[in-house]
């Protein structure tokens, strides 16, 4: 199983919004029955390091996806995530920043 982990790091006061657009506007594209990712989970940073971040820190929220294979999960980066993450660009931008990982699951 592999996950493929984007996190987004927007204003502090951005959060309603940012889980709106989400919902709305993000995740149909993103869920896309014919790429295979499944199990979406957002999840929000409490703690970094040992530390809370505090009011002048962004708000980091990283979204998790699961798919079955590494090339499922190339073959959805390459086709689906540049236009998301340009759109989250133009809505949370300039002030807002992410990063992609892909993690493979070695036990379980």
């Amino acid at each position: 199983m592999y996950s493929y982990n984007i996190t987004f790091v927007t204003a502090p006061d951005a959060g309603e919004r940012f889980i709106e657009w989400l919902r709305a506007s993000a995740l149909p594209v993103l869920m896309n029955p014919e790429y295979g990712a499944c199990n979406p989970r957002l999840q929000t940073v409490v703690e970094a390091g040992g530390e809370k971040p505090g009011p002048d820190h962004g708000l980091s929220m990283a979204l998790c996806l699961e798919f079955s294979s590494e090339e499922k999960a190339h073959v959805w980066h390459d086709a689906l995530l540049p236009g998301v993450l340009g759109d989250f660009n133009r809505k949370f931008g300039p002030h807002a920043a992410f990063f992609v990982t892909l993690l493979n699951t070695l036990l379980l």
